[in-house]
């Protein structure tokens, strides 16, 4: 079922007309139809305040129902310097400060597969080196969250030979400073500068106490109430944006 199709259910289990909705969200009816049929859909402004009309999580009109919960959880939203910096002084100010580091990672995928003709990639396989330490991470993303797994490794020129003879080869290589806070308890903020990039800021969630859904609406609750433009999410990652960017 569509985001359209999500909408239209539950504004008639709402028992609402296209016109009565269209009112409450100070929008015209075509909008509304335009939504419904398909042609058109809400920005995620829009979806928070249907999902409060509707009754209703957000992520549900977004995706159906996910019910996963051995999962990540996580918003990256591109921004501006000026954005960057306010962020990370709002942060300075109501968050714990944790730690800033450098990370460099390197990025694989089977030679057969290329990732600029698929919508969204949903298998990751990196190298990822912290400081001293290199982490060999591998993600399978669903729609707002992942299954997440990771090893310390100690002879990364040898395992990049592995990953050679499995005809694996490299397709990004992201550098990035990033810089991260802890946020009541729960939210990571990482702020991150990304070469050749610019700026970013990644939220996760680290501590769950309800379903993944409910769990996602409450995170973008938290993006807004820092003034995060949500429109600006970045749904493909940076190896994807880099490697989209190279080709362009």
């Amino acid at each position: 079922m569509s985001i359209g199709k999500r909408i239209s259910c539950m504004r008639k289990k709402k028992n609402l007309t296209q016109s009565a909705l269209a009112h409450r969200l100070y929008v015209t009816d075509k909008t509304i139809s335009s939504w419904e049929s398909d042609r058109t859909e809400p920005s995620l402004d829009i979806l928070m305040n249907l999902s409060e009309i509707l009754d209703c999580s957000v992520s549900y009109l977004m995706y159906g129902d996910i019910e996963k919960l051995d999962i990540e959880t996580e918003v990256k939203i591109k921004l501006t310097e000026q954005e960057f910096k306010h962020l990370d002084f709002l942060l300075k100010r109501e968050a714990e400060y944790l730690k800033e580091i450098h990370h460099v990672d390197t990025y694989y995928s089977p030679k057969h597969e290329s990732f600029l003709n698929q919508d969204k990639i949903v298998d990751w396989l990196r190298i990822g080196e912290r400081g001293s330490k290199k982490i060999l991470n591998y993600k399978h993303w669903y729609d707002v969250h992942c299954d997440e797994y990771e090893v310390e490794i100690n002879d990364s020129i040898n395992l990049d030979k592995i990953f050679h003879a499995l005809q694996l080869e490299k397709v990004a290589i992201v550098d990035k400073v990033r810089k991260t806070y802890f946020y009541q308890n729960k939210y990571e903020f990482a702020l991150d500068k990304v070469k050749d990039l610019g700026y970013f800021v990644e939220i996760e969630i680290k501590n769950y106490q309800s379903s993944v859904m409910e769990e996602y609406d409450a995170l973008l609750k938290v993006a807004k109430s820092f003034e995060l433009n949500l429109d600006h999410i970045d749904k493909k990652g940076y190896p994807y944006d880099l490697i989209e960017q190279k080709a362009s």
